[in-house]
């Protein structure tokens, strides 16, 4: 199986446990590994036998700031749902990470979902 890699997708989301947290967006960084098979794409150069990153990092954006919600955790699982749902990967790691506390980088969620067959 082949892996279309999408790091470091910024998105300003309302993400926090507290409602305080979510009262402004915070930085959240995305990255997504579309798998599946894209021999036939890089055989014919056509970008509909492949996944179009553009369109992945656009519809990411649009689907995961419609609603706050209390973990990232739950991005995460949003993100891929959205992945699995309108492109053609069989197969999705999502890793989404945030600003947590000080005296750390960040805090940070990877998961692995697949599409039902």
């Amino acid at each position: 199986m082949d892996a279309l890699s999408v790091v470091g997708i910024e998105l300003w989301l309302k993400v926090g446990c507290t409602a305080e947290e979510r009262a402004f967006p915070q930085r959240i960084l995305l990255d997504v590994k579309l798998e599946g098979d894209f021999a036939a794409a890089g055989r014919t150069d056509d970008l509909a036998r492949s996944i179009d990153y553009a369109a992945v990092t656009a519809g990411l954006k649009r689907a995961l700031l419609k609603n706050p919600r209390r973990l990232i955790e739950a991005v995460a699982e949003d993100a891929a749902r959205w992945v699995l749902t309108h492109t053609l990967a069989r197969a999705v790691a999502v890793k989404a990470r945030k600003r947590a506390l000080p005296g750390m980088d960040y805090a940070e969620i990877e998961i692995y979902r697949a599409a039902p067959r």
